[in-house]
């Protein structure tokens, strides 16, 4: 598939979707790593993503981010979805 999107001129990052087959996450996982793509994040503790329904719970994506930033630490990476 990576091959695939780059001989289309994609220059962007493939990733996996979050959602996985019940108890072969570590495999297709695996399989998207040894294939090129991005597996985008292990589990729900591998990073923080942030919604719609959670910027709109905070009024805004910079209070969303804060909020977030401040139990979370500085290890752990924050996307906004």
């Amino acid at each position: 598939m990576v091959r695939l999107v780059r001989q289309a001129g994609y220059k962007g990052i493939l990733a996996g979707t979050r959602k996985t087959t019940p108890g072969f996450r570590l495999v297709e996982k695996y399989g998207m790593l040894i294939g090129g793509a991005d597996a985008h994040r292990m589990d729900l503790s591998s990073m923080v993503m942030l919604k719609d329904n959670h910027v709109w719970s905070r009024g805004s994506i910079t209070e969303a981010v804060a909020a977030a930033r401040a139990v979370a630490g500085f290890s752990l990476k924050i996307e906004v979805e």
